[in-house]
C-alpha cells in the first residue's frame, strides 16, 4: 500500500477524533476498511509522531484545537488540489505581479504550478509555498518574518502582519478551512486569518483556492466575507448548492472537473 494511501488513512483517523473528540480503536477497521494489524501500525505511527495518546481501547488527539497538521492535509484530496492549483495558475496574468500567497496544502500546489514563471514577485508566510517556488530559479520569492508554527509550517504574528501591510499587492492567493455563503471564509485558528484578512484588503484581486471538502463548511474564526473575495477555484465534487449560491453573491466560480466526469479541465459560473 502507498505511503499516500496512509497518510490519508492517518488524516481520517485524526478527522474523526476533531469530529468526536475520542474514537474506540474497536470502531478504526471498519472505518478505515482495513484490518486490525493495519489499524494498529497506523496507530503507532501517529503516536510515534506525538499526534495522539491510547488509553483504554481509546485514542485522543493530543494536539490542541481541531486543526489537523499539515503533514497529514496534504493527503486529503489530492488529486483535486492538483488540478486546483494548476488552473488557478492560469489566472495570473503573464506580465510583471506581486502576489501575495498564504500557506496551505492547496496554496502549496498553486506555487509549484508558478515556479517556471520570471517575472512575478511572491511574497508569503507559508514555509512550504516558499519552498516549492524556489524549486526552480525565476520567481522573486518574499518570505516574510515572524514566529514558525510546526503544525501548518506557516509563519504568524506582528511581523508577519507589519511586513504585508509595507505592500500593495496585484493578487493575492489564499486557501481556506472553509467558505460558504453565511459566513463568508472561515479558519481554524485567529492567527492564519489575520494573516489572510490582511492579504485580501493589500490586493486589487482575490483569488481563493478550496476543494470541495470545504465549500458549505463554517468554522470558528472568521476571515472575511463573500465580498471579500472574486473568484474561488474548486472542484466539481462540490455540493452545487453551495457554488450556485456563492456566485449569486458575485464570486467568479471555476470548478475543475475530476476525472470521472471528463471533458473540459474547468468551467466557470
Amino acid at each position: 500500500m502507498s505511503d499516500r494511501t496512509r497518510e490519508a488513512r492517518l488524516s481520517k483517523i485524526l478527522a474523526l477524533l476533531v469530529q468526536r473528540g475520542e474514537v474506540r480503536v474497536r470502531f478504526l477497521p471498519s472505518a478505515l476498511d482495513v484490518s486490525g494489524a493495519t489499524v494498529r501500525r497506523d496507530l503507532a505511527a501517529l503516536e510515534e509522531r506525538g499526534l495522539i495518546q491510547r488509553s483504554y481501547g481509546k485514542i485522543a488527539a493530543t494536539y490542541r484545537g481541531t486543526e489537523i497538521p499539515v503533514m497529514l492535509r496534504r493527503a486529503r484530496n489530492t488529486e483535486a488540489k492538483r488540478r486546483i492549483g494548476a488552473l488557478a495558475s492560469t489566472l495570473v496574468p503573464c506580465h510583471p505581479l506581486t502576489i501575495a500567497m498564504g500557506s496551505g496544502s492547496t496554496v502549496d500546489f498553486v506555487a509549484g504550478s508558478l515556479a517556471g514563471r520570471a517575472d512575478l514577485t511572491v511574497v508569503t508566510n507559508g514555509l512550504d509555498t516558499a519552498t516549492s517556488l524556489m524549486a526552480r530559479p525565476g520567481v522573486n520569492v518574499v518570505v516574510t518574518g515572524g514566529n514558525a508554527r510546526s503544525h501548518s509550517n506557516d509563519l504568524v504574528g506582528k511581523a508577519v502582519e507589519e511586513a504585508l501591510r509595507s505592500y500593495r499587492f496585484d493578487i493575492a492567493v489564499i486557501g481556506a478551512d472553509g467558505i460558504s455563503p453565511r459566513a463568508g471564509l472561515t479558519r481554524y485558528s485567529a492567527y492564519g486569518a489575520e494573516i489572510d484578512r490582511i492579504m485580501l484588503e493589500q490586493s486589487e484581486h482575490r483569488i481563493i483556492v478550496a476543494d470541495s471538502s470545504k465549500l458549505g463548511r463554517e468554522h470558528r474564526v472568521r476571515t472575511a466575507g463573500t465580498d471579500a473575495v472574486d473568484t474561488l477555484v474548486t472542484d466539481s465534487l462540490a455540493d452545487p448548492d453551495t457554488v450556485t449560491s456563492l456566485a449569486r453573491l458575485g464570486i467568479r466560480t471555476t470548478v475543475v472537473r475530476m476525472p470521472t466526469e471528463g471533458g473540459h479541465p474547468g468551467r466557470d459560473r
